[in-house]
């Protein structure tokens, strides 16, 4: 029999390693992995609005709108998947016992790779990688005043325009970036999926801590 969810299951992609929020929230049975596939929103964040992806990709699709502040890490989804926006008090309140996000050992500076999982690759325009400022307030949730300004990282495909060039424009399994060097303590990570040929990209988030 087919499974009612099984079209829903089959959708775009998440990061498998290393543990993201939203495995986290899947390893808690708050979310199916299907759910973390598909937290798509706008592509254009910071951005709020919706509309022409920044030179020299405007002949990309343009964007929907962007995720609002305080739902940015589920990609603007505010089903089920908003809880990957909740402070550790508000998942202590939802589990009904102390919790607290897990966190990912870092250093300054080192190497982070990620592995992603696509259950239906698009046409990539690449990927782009923000952090919390200096000072962020963890019993926040996580919104443009809270991050930096400009992204640390960006991978992106240089080709135009897309359509021209969509064989080579894959999404990529293994992903390299370098952590910024002047960081300390708790940081939140949002890892943004650009696609060239849609509104959106997928969002993706990770709690590290700086040793």
């Amino acid at each position: 029999m087919n499974q009612p969810h099984a079209q829903t299951q089959l959708r775009h992609g998440r990061v498998t390693s290393p543990a993201s929020r939203g495995s986290v929230a899947v390893e808690l049975g708050l979310l199916g992995n299907w759910q973390v596939n598909e937290m798509e929103g706008g592509k254009n964040f910071p951005a709020l609005t919706a509309g022409p992806f920044p030179a020299p990709y405007q002949t990309d699709s343009d964007s929907v709108a962007p995720p609002g502040d305080g739902h940015i890490l589920s990609g603007g989804k505010v089903d089920a998947r908003d809880c990957l926006n909740f402070t550790n008090e508000e998942m202590s309140l939802k589990l009904n016992r102390p919790f607290t996000w897990p966190m990912l050992s870092v250093n300054p500076g080192q190497t982070f790779d990620v592995t992603w999982e696509y259950t239906a690759p698009h046409v990539t325009r690449g990927y782009s990688w923000f952090i919390t400022r200096d000072g962020w307030n963890p019993k926040q949730r996580i919104s443009r005043a809270q991050l930096e300004p400009t992204s640390f990282f960006d991978d992106f495909y240089t080709q135009v325009p897309y359509y021209s060039h969509s064989a080579e424009m894959k999404a990529k399994v293994n992903h390299h970036v370098t952590l910024p060097g002047n960081k300390k303590g708790h940081h939140v990570i949002v890892l943004m999926w650009i696609v060239a040929n849609t509104g959106n990209a997928f969002y993706q988030a990770f709690d590290v801590d700086f040793q």
